[in-house]
């Protein structure tokens, strides 16, 4: 039993020590101590069969070294491969990570941007253009007013000097008849003796004396009642007067002067009238047209304001609308890029899944083919020497 136990021991070693032996004689020992031992074993039978076992062993070692490299060689590449999908991967996660930012980003920024324009529009120009909107409402109704204070000037004028061009007219021919009913009265007077008291006086003469007392009188009527006490006087003159009585004539030339005097002042007082009312309606005309001017400046500087702010509104509502397409554009994008990223994921994982499954199944296979060659082996060497023992 001890004699085999050595002999397996120098199997052992043969089998641990690369020996090259083309020819099926050993020409070369990595360890020379060995040499002396195989040589003592090759005198006997099963000696023999021990060295014919390691030949033949190292022969099929040779065939399982070739398999298990590789292996070894493919287990290498499948390392490679994992190193390799790794690196891939980081440069495809960084790419990701750095679009996943810059489209977020760019969103967040149109998102800001809708925002603020929305703003802009919803608390300024909206409200602005309303508040323009009831300004220029007022202003409207001012210019509406000031044209009608216009035409209402404008006519206030035209009776004023209706009124004035009828009344000096009323007072011109009053005048006029006046004088004539004087001159009339004053040749009577003169007529005849100066001296006497009484005069003579024709038909025709008190015929024209009356009739220009009438005139006088009928235009009196015409200056209302502040003239009541000229026109009950011509009254009483036309209805009894006496032409032949000089005293009389010269108290009726007396009224009549005075009547006179009284219209002339009237006339005058018109003229003064007139051109006072003329002044006042051009002071009013000047005022109205300097309200004119500021409210027609006030609503063409609104107007302009109000036609700038629709030109803005819609400059924002068009931002708006492109901003928003932009800020749809970047979540389209960044959701595709995602999917993408999600799906690039999945398959990432399951290469590493296969890769790394490989791997263990590889590994697996080398450790248990090894085993398994080296056990079988050992079995059948151990059964033949035992075989050859029990013969011998």
């Amino acid at each position: 039993m001890k004699r085999f136990l050595s002999m397996a021991m120098i199997l052992y070693v043969v089998t641990s020590t690369k020996i090259q032996n083309n020819q099926g004689v050993m020409d070369q020992y990595v360890n020379p101590g060995v040499q002396q031992q195989i040589d003592e074993l090759t005198q006997s039978k099963i000696g023999h069969l021990v060295i014919d076992l390691a030949e033949v062993t190292m022969r099929v070692t040779g065939a399982v070294d070739s398999l298990t490299e590789g292996v070894k060689a493919f287990g290498r590449q499948i390392e490679e491969r994992l190193n390799l999908e790794n690196t891939q991967w980081e440069v495809i996660e960084g790419e990701h990570n750095a679009k996943v930012i810059s489209l977020s980003s760019q969103a967040n920024q149109a998102e800001f941007d809708i925002n603020r324009e929305k703003k802009v529009l919803n608390s300024e120009l909206i409200p602005r253009i309303q508040e323009l909107d009831d300004i220029l409402l007022g202003l409207k109704a001012k210019q509406t007013d000031n044209n009608q204070s216009f035409k209402e000037a404008e006519a206030i004028r035209n009776i004023q000097h209706d009124s004035f061009v009828q009344t000096t007219t009323e007072f011109t021919d009053a005048l006029r008849n006046i004088d004539e009913a004087l001159d009339l009265l004053t040749d009577l007077f003169k007529s005849g003796d100066i001296r006497a008291a009484f005069i003579e006086i024709s038909d025709e003469q008190k015929h024209k004396v009356n009739k220009a007392l009438k005139q006088v009188k009928s235009n009196t009527e015409k200056f209302g009642h502040q003239y009541s006490s000229f026109i009950q006087a011509l009254t009483n003159l036309t209805e009894g007067f006496n032409f032949k009585d000089r005293q009389v004539l010269k108290e009726m030339c007396d009224f009549l002067n005075s009547l006179r005097l009284n219209i002339f002042d009237a006339l005058t007082k018109a003229y003064k009238d007139e051109d006072s009312q003329k002044q006042q309606n051009q002071l009013r005309i000047q005022q109205l047209t300097s309200e004119k001017i500021v409210f027609d400046q006030q609503y063409a500087d609104f107007y302009q304001e109000r036609e700038d702010k629709t030109v803005r509104i819609s400059d924002v509502q068009t931002m708006i609308s492109t901003r928003q397409a932009d800020l749809k554009a970047y979540q389209d994008r960044l959701r595709t890029e995602n999917n993408n990223y999600s799906a690039n994921l999945k398959i990432h994982d399951d290469i590493l899944v296969i890769l790394s499954n490989l791997y263990s199944h590889l590994r697996n296979f080398y450790y248990s083919f090894s085993y398994d060659v080296l056990s079988r082996f050992s079995s059948r060497l151990i059964r033949k020497i035992t075989f050859t023992t029990l013969l011998s």
